[in-house]
């Protein structure tokens, strides 16, 4: 045998080496093509036969090849092998097969191909190298026992399916495997099951960033899945066909056994190359990248090294995970506004949207083989601008993944939808918190759905709400543009049927005003308080909404004066937003009464409400992070209902309608969308308030019940609005005005810096008069008086210096301390007495300002009165009538406008500087002192100001030159007065109205005590100089001086002693009754009676008693012209 052996082998390598191809019947048809490729392969190498053979004749073959070296048998045929390596034993010839599994084994018999189980390993080190313990495996019926063994052997997750050519396998992928939301696949199959596999996936987005697919021996021949590996044999990386792996084995192993020198050299390296036989061992890991194989690693003895970046699917390099199928949708979340401050509430209301995808990622009731990841944009949180958006979403497009959520204004979603068109990008779009109505269209907009109802749903409700609550009468402004116009009429709608009253004509404002600008339309408001209602519905948007609580604070109105309700849920939070002007919102517009849709309803809304309270800092949840969580729960439960259903959810015509379909219990209670509409569908409706506890300075919101329109129950209470005064008594709605004020007395405090103003102003005032009349009666009336010592008939004009006398007793009581005893009494007969018109008419409400402006007009018609005369314009311009009437005007009122009006004119014109409380820290926060209705520094306080210096500078030094002159024009006349004594009269009158502007507001103590020290210091200079040139006059008029000097005096004591007034009131008529009686027995003794009575026309006398008559005027021309150098 060992001689046979020997003469074979020395015979056949003394010849050309032969080589037998052995097939069988099912390969004879690419037996001639794969000889023609084999023999392309090895021309260059020397001495190679190679025959073909048909398998029933390979023995007699055999018989007749005496140089036959080795037979490479591709039959495939497992009981025909066993014949072939049998025979071939026999006949001492190299055996090859093409077989993973050898029958049998003998040095002469080499499988050109791996064994199964090198290949297993290979698989398996892959999987282990990558940490890929979980994922989808899909095997032919033939390999499955040996993947099934090898997959369990390493993991039990990876589920194993078998597929065949009878395997519908498009439709196994999208309605089976789509469903168990794997993001890796292996397949180990065979060339064409593989294609259809890898083609499906793709066609179901399966294979995306986050996804990855393994490709086993024939599955990856011919593969063009960008980012897929693949294992293969190394030096058949090429192959793409099982015909092409025969010619690249057959041709490797006849190059590498052509170099033996004998057969048991053939024998010696085969052993080597081929240990059990197989002569594939080692392994190349493949990777598609840009359509092309690429070799980036290789596998031997269960070790791998890669020499090449791998690309996964989704064209990254982050290796895939072994973990559910990530389902990417975007949210434009962001808070930055082009062009204008951010808007950071966002930030509260996707912490619901956070929520959600947690929930949803658990896995518990929807998606439950998917992971939901969110991609994130900034592109505009309430404000749109074109460009802006246009540049974000298209340059992160491909990141929009399967839906997209809107941000929070309704102009954003108008854009989305607007710039997505654009783009040429369909997907489906989902909003929060859009409530402009134009959305609803679903005709318009079928790509749209949102969560949120409509403003004018939410607010066609507010009528049945206040006519349930008990009121009947409504304010309303909605903002002039259509979404408050469509509001605003739906509101009157409903307002009809439930016969509410809408109390105010002017209920629109432009939209998009400034704070500054907003200020134009204070009529608006003015009209709206002025019909004292309290309810006031608000259509319009932030922050014109905050702008409107501020002008009504601007306007007078306080803590619980209105209450303002609408459907803006921002505003239930951002009224307290932290800026300059928080303070007025805080005070006009909580509680904000708010009704939305139904929120945080049911026990699963409690459960989410509790989530996000705890989880940030046990902070009330924002009331939108409800409707941000049905928004991400809704995209999910769409996501789910499509896979289930076995439907595409990459498609957005099938997501777009399962998202209309849907029904899930969220935040809100049962959620779906209304048929035919982008809106949700709702039955109830959440009433809210909000209530700012100034202790805690925290922002309290409430939800205080549920009103179901059509439920047997239309409101139930869950908990009592809390109103401004802190309980829950709801008040009427009308205004009960319970203070002089348009606000409550506790709000007033002292205004040091108007004090000071008003201080200034007034000193300033005494000051230029008391040196302006030293001017005047040193140059022109340092004169003296003759005595009345003969009787002289008692003329009018005698009469009106004696009731000037009373009338300046009353003007003094007005301008001293409170006559707190006789307030009811005294006070008011003397107010009227006295011309104090601030004291007996109610100058409130803008009346001040009438009164105000009609003594600026008398203050400048009266310095025209004085021009007249100084220049004798109607003597000149006599035959102009305007002229005459003039003339004959100033004749009657000068005498009254100058002199008795003196202390109400100078005291109405001061008192418009008097602004020394307020309810702010700002000028603009002081009231007049006048009228707490008007505010300072603002407005028409401004022009008044103007026009009451200007009338004082013309008013006062006309009023000091023409008090002696008067007299001095009076032929019937003869109690005349000192002009030194009317000078400082003058300076005494404007001293005690400064006083009484200044001091008197500081400490009436004080004032009291410095005004009766002034009036002792008055009375000893009456004493001193004779006011008058009658005796009788002069007595009774120092003798008021004394009366309203006991009267001050007694007035400041009981300021500083509280008791009952009765013992004040005894000494004030006691006081006055000694003065009265004193004063008729000194006159009965020391003043004769120098005046007597005549009957005469009293309208000649009163004619002459008030006016420069015709016979009169000539007395003009005994002045000297310089006397009026200072007039001129």
């Amino acid at each position: 045998m060992l001689f046979q052996f020997f003469l074979f082998t020395c015979l056949k390598l003394s010849n050309p080496l032969e080589l037998l191809l052995v097939y069988s019947n099912s390969s004879a048809n690419i037996i001639s093509s794969l000889v023609t490729d084999i023999k392309a392969n090895i021309l260059s190498l020397p001495s190679i036969e190679l025959s073909t053979c048909e398998i029933s004749l390979l023995e007699g073959e055999i018989a007749a090849r005496q140089n036959l070296f080795a037979v490479f048998d591709i039959s495939s045929n497992l009981t025909s092998q066993f014949d072939v390596s049998k025979l071939c034993e026999k006949n001492f010839l190299i055996h090859f097969q093409v077989s993973e599994n050898l029958l049998y084994l003998h040095k002469w018999t080499f499988s050109l191909t791996s064994s199964k189980k090198n290949k297993y390993d290979a698989f398996i080190t892959v999987l282990k190298y990558f940490n890929w313990t979980a994922g989808i495996a899909l095997s032919s019926v033939e390999s499955y026992s040996n993947s099934q063994l090898a997959l369990k052997n390493y993991s039990e997750n990876i589920e194993l399916f078998s597929v065949s050519s009878n395997t519908f396998i498009t439709d196994f992928i999208q309605k089976e495997l789509m469903k168990l939301g794997s993001s890796l696949f292996f397949v180990l199959t065979n060339k064409e099951n593989s294609i259809e596999i890898q083609e499906s996936l793709k066609s179901s987005k399966m294979l995306t960033n986050g996804t990855g697919i393994l490709l086993f021996g024939e599955s990856s021949y011919g593969s063009n899945t960008n980012g897929a590996l693949a294992i293969v044999e190394k030096n058949k990386e090429a192959v793409d066909s099982y015909e092409k792996y025969l010619v690249a084995a057959i041709s490797e192993m006849i190059s590498f056994i052509s170099s033996s020198t004998s057969l048991d050299n053939a024998l010696i390296l085969l052993s080597k190359k081929c240990p059990n036989h197989y002569c594939s061992n080692e392994f190349s890991i493949i990777n598609i990248q840009e359509n092309q194989s690429k070799i980036v690693g290789s596998i031997f003895d269960r070790k791998i090294e890669l020499n090449s970046t791998i690309i996964f699917p989704g064209d990254t390099s982050v290796i895939p995970v072994s973990q559910k199928k990530i389902l990417y949708f975007s949210a434009n979340d962001g808070t930055t506004n082009p062009g204008t401050d951010p808007f950071p509430l966002v930030d509260l209301y996707k912490r619901g949207l956070t929520l959600a995808i947690n929930d949803i990622n658990s896995g518990i009731d929807i998606l439950k083989n998917f992971q939901l990841n969110l991609n994130h944009f900034d592109c505009g949180a309430n404000v749109y601008n074109a460009t802006f958006c246009y540049n974000c979403l298209n340059k992160d497009k491909d990141k929009l993944g399967l839906v997209h959520m809107v941000n929070a204004g309704s102009p954003v979603a108008y854009g989305s939808i607007a710039t997505l068109a654009k783009l040429n990008i369909t997907i489906p779009l989902v909003g929060a918190t859009n409530l402009d109505p134009g959305l609803s269209n679903s005709t318009k907009f079928p790509f749209y759905t949102r969560l949120i109802l409509p403003s004018t749903i939410i607010l066609s409700q507010f009528p049945l709400l206040l006519k349930v609550m008990g009121w009947n009468n409504i304010g309303i402004i909605y903002q002039d543009d259509s979404t408050g116009i469509n509001s605003y009429n739906t509101i009157c709608k409903a307002a009809e049927i439930q016969n509410i009253k809408i109390v105010n004509k002017l209920v629109s404002i432009p939209p998009l005003l400034t704070r500054e600008q907003i200020k134009n339309y204070t009529y608006v408001f003015q009209e709206i308080i002025d019909t004292n209602v309290r309810l006031i519905v608000l259509v319009v948007n932030s922050p014109l909404i905050d702008y409107i609580a501020e002008t009504f604070y601007d306007l007078g109105m306080r803590k619980g004066d209105i209450i303002f309700f609408s459907a803006n849920l921002v505003w239930l939070t951002s009224v307290a937003n932290n800026d300059d002007y928080a303070y007025k919102r805080l005070e006009v517009a909580v509680p904000l009464i708010n009704m939305f849709q139904s929120l945080f309803l049911g026990e699963k809304g409690k459960k989410i409400h509790d989530i996000l309270y705890t989880s940030y800092g046990n902070i009330e949840p924002n009331t939108y992070a409800c409707l941000y969580y049905d928004a991400g729960y809704l995209i999910g439960s769409a996501l789910d209902w499509t896979i289930n259903k076995g439907n595409d959810y990459t498609n957005p015509y099938t997501l777009q309608d399962a998202i209309r379909d849907v029904k899930f219990i969220g935040c809100s209670g049962k959620v779906y969308m209304q048929k035919g509409s982008n809106d949700v569908q709702l039955s109830s409706f959440r009433i809210q308030s909000n209530f700012y506890n100034s202790t805690t300075k925290k922002l309290m919101i409430y939800q205080n019940g549920l009103l179901t329109p059509t439920g047997s129950k239309i409101l139930s209470i869950e908990t009592p609005i809390v109103y401004a005064d802190g309980t829950t008594n709801k008040p009427t709605d009308f205004r009960i005005l319970r203070t002089n004020c348009a606000f409550d007395d506790k709000l007033k405090q002292t205004f040091d810096k108007g004090r000071a103003l008003a201080f200034g102003i007034c000193f300033f005032d005494a000051a230029v008069t008391i040196i302006i009349t030293f001017f005047i009666w040193k140059n022109w009336w340092n004169t003296e008086i003759e005595d009345l010592i003969k009787k002289e008939e008692f003329s009018i004009s005698d009469f009106m210096v004696g009731a000037t006398i009373l009338v300046e007793f009353f003007q003094y009581l007005s301008q001293g301390p409170n006559i707190r005893p006789l307030n009811s009494v005294l006070a008011n007969i003397g107010d009227a007495v006295s011309l104090d018109l601030k004291s007996f008419i109610k100058l409130e409400n803008g009346v001040f300002w009438w009164v105000a402006g009609i003594i600026i007009a008398l203050c400048f018609l009266w310095c025209i009165f004085c021009i007249v005369l100084f220049w004798r314009l109607d003597e000149k311009f006599s035959h102009i009538w305007i002229f005459r009437t003039l003339g004959l005007l100033a004749d009657y009122s000068m005498p009254i406008l100058g002199n008795l009006c003196f202390i109400p004119f100078i005291s109405i014109l001061l008192e418009i500087f008097v602004c020394d409380h307020s309810i702010g820290n700002k000028f603009t926060d002081s009231y007049l002192s006048a009228d707490c209705y008007q505010f300072c520094w603002q407005g028409n306080h401004i022009t008044f100001a103007v026009l009451s210096a200007f009338s004082l500078i013309c008013y006062e030094p006309f009023a000091v030159f023409c008090r002696p002159l008067w007299q001095e024009f009076q032929h019937s006349l003869h109690v005349k007065s000192l002009p030194l004594y009317l000078m400082v009269k003058t300076v005494i009158q404007v001293i005690i109205i400064v006083l009484n502007k200044t001091l008197k507001k500081s400490s009436h103590v004080v004032h009291g005590f410095v005004f009766s020290f002034i009036l002792l210091l008055y009375e000893v200079f009456l004493m001193r100089f004779k006011a008058y040139n009658y005796g009788r006059f002069n007595w009774w008029h120092q003798l008021s001086i004394i009366a309203v000097t006991w009267v001050s005096f007694l007035s400041t004591i009981n300021f500083l002693i509280s008791e009952s007034d009765f013992p004040w009131v005894v000494l004030i008529f006691s006081g006055w009754g000694i003065i009265i009686l004193i004063g008729f027995a000194v006159q009965k003794k020391k003043y004769p009676n120098l005046l007597y009575r005549k009957e005469k026309d009293t309208s000649t006398l009163f004619k002459f008693a008030f006016t420069f008559g015709k016979k009169s005027r000539s007395h003009l021309s005994k002045i000297k012209p310089q006397e009026l150098d200072f007039i001129k």
